[in-house]
C-alpha cells in the first residue's frame, strides 16, 4: 500500500481529498522491475495503471516498418503511465520499458474505476488531469516532428504542416 503521501505528489491524483488518496492507496501495491524489463506492450489489453517511484521508464511506440519510435522518457516519481487501463478500449499505445531499475505503484484499474463510479467529482478530477496529460504529450510530439523538419530539411509542397506550424527555415 502506498502512503497517500506519494500520492500527493502524483500529477492525476493532487487535486484529491486524502479520504479519495487513502482509497487509491489501498489498490496501489509496489512493482519492482529490471533494466531492460517490459512492463507493458503495445497492443496489449492495459489492466494497471502506474505511477513510477523511482527509476526510468521509457515509452516506446513501434511503427509499421519495425522502426521503434521513442514516446517520452519517464524520470520523475510520480509520473503516471499504463493511461490506457483508464480509456476505452483499454489497449496499450505504447511499450514501456525500463531503463534503470524502477519501482512502480501499480493500480488495478477495475477496481479504480469502481471507486471513481462511487465518487463522481474524483473521476472528473481524474479525468481532467489525465486530459491535460494527452495534451502536454501531444504538444510535445508535436514540437518534435517540428524539429524533425526543421533537423532533414524537408521538403515537401506547402502544406496544412507549414500552415500550422509557418514555413521552415
Amino acid at each position: 500500500m502506498a502512503s497517500i503521501e506519494v500520492l500527493k505528489k502524483v500529477n492525476l491524483f493532487e487535486s484529491l481529498s486524502d479520504d479519495q488518496l487513502n482509497a487509491i492507496a489501498k489498490l496501489g501495491q509496489e512493482k519492482s522491475f529490471e533494466p531492460g524489463e517490459e512492463i507493458f506492450k503495445q497492443g496489449q489489453k492495459s489492466k494497471t495503471l502506474y505511477v513510477l517511484l523511482d527509476g526510468m521508464v521509457t515509452l516506446r511506440i513501434k511503427a509499421e516498418e519495425e522502426i521503434d519510435l521513442m514516446a517520452e522518457t519517464l524520470r520523475e516519481t510520480g509520473s503516471v503511465f499504463g493511461t490506457a487501463s483508464l480509456m476505452k478500449p483499454y489497449i496499450s499505445n505504447v511499450t514501456a520499458r525500463c531503463l534503470k531499475p524502477s519501482r512502480t505503484l501499480a493500480v488495478d484499474s477495475a477496481e479504480f474505476q469502481e471507486i471513481i463510479k462511487q465518487d463522481p467529482l474524483m473521476g472528473f478530477e481524474v479525468m481532467t488531469k489525465l486530459a491535460q496529460l494527452y495534451f502536454n504529450r501531444l504538444n510535445t510530439t508535436r514540437a518534435a516532428i517540428t524539429n524533425l523538419f526543421k533537423i532533414f530539411k524537408f521538403q515537401i509542397r506547402k502544406s496544412k504542416i507549414f500552415d500550422t506550424y509557418g514555413e521552415l527555415k
